[in-house]
């Protein structure tokens, strides 16, 4: 027999080299199904979790549902200067609910505008406006204190300033959470594509806060339901985005994700920290401060 001849029962480099990828992309395929069924079964528990949250809210010891709303959101806002819409009393005060709902607008704007996937910073131009909005914020908000403290203001408070100074500093809080969560978590995520990159979006944003600012100003009763559950969802949310970032880092998702699913076992621990967080904060203002 020649050298270079096989015999047939021995197995060529080639046949052992496919095997191996064989058995490699079976383990594969088996480890896939599992993170599959482990993400399912993960993603009821947050489901569950959520409507035990809810529930708890409609459970809370207050006769009303706007009471039960005040209530929740009760240690994360101070609730002075609150805002009324059809006789109903939203849950934050001028300032964070112009802050929560500016800050749900753009997140939808960005969205609508591809830039879920962005992990660049604006252009400094951009950047350095959204900067100057939240600093007058911060200016209107010592005015404010200033004035309930029995010093003399440097001009009169408004809940309509109140109002506009929150939308703005919203719209940097969105850009920032957003620039947190894609950059700490998303494996695909686009540092080269600006989060806000244009003059355009900025004014898109703008026209919605104008829009929202004239619901509130106007009074416009039958939107007075969603403005209020539109403030619990955006405090709420932006706990939750904050400590589902916070968990997944811990839980080394970082630089992992590429799609939201893959989230739902942090999100879930999340979820829960996000109400037990609200919660205590209730808890300890109504114990030593009341409401």
């Amino acid at each position: 027999m020649k050298h270079d001849q096989m015999p047939s029962g021995d197995i060529s480099a080639e046949q052992v080299i496919a095997r191996a990828q064989a058995l490699i992309a079976a383990r594969s395929d088996a480890a896939s199904a599992q993170r599959a069924v482990e993400e399912r079964r993960w993603r009821l528990f947050f489901l569950i979790t959520l409507i035990a949250l809810v529930i708890a809210i409609l459970a809370a010891p207050a006769p009303t549902l706007e009471k039960k709303l005040i209530l929740a959101l009760s240690g994360v806002c101070s609730q002075q200067h609150n805002l009324f819409v059809g006789g109903i009393q939203l849950p934050l005060c001028a300032r964070d609910t112009g802050m929560y709902l500016s800050l749900l607008a753009t997140l939808g704007v960005l969205m609508l505008r591809g830039r879920g996937k962005a992990g660049g910073l604006p252009p400094w131009r951009i950047l350095a406006t959204l900067i100057g909005l939240v600093l007058i914020m911060a200016v209107d908000g010592i005015n404010s204190t200033i004035n309930e403290i029995g010093m003399m203001p440097w001009y009169e408070p408004r809940n309509d300033l109140r109002t506009v100074t929150g939308m703005g500093a919203g719209v940097g809080l969105a850009v920032l959470l957003m620039l947190l969560f894609n950059r700490s978590l998303r494996r695909d995520v686009d540092e080269t594509l600006p989060v806000l990159g244009t003059w355009r979006e900025l004014a898109l944003i703008a026209s919605i806060n104008a829009i929202i600012l004239t619901v509130l100003l106007l009074d416009i009763g039958f939107l007075a339901w969603p403005l209020a559950l539109l403030d619990v969802i955006g405090v709420s949310g932006t706990l939750f985005v904050t400590a589902l970032t916070a968990t997944a880092v811990v839980m080394n998702y970082d630089g992992t994700i590429t799609r939201l699913a893959h989230l739902a076992r942090p999100a879930t621990f999340a979820l829960i920290l996000t109400g037990a967080f609200l919660a205590g904060m209730a808890w300890l203002r109504a114990t030593f401060i009341g409401i």
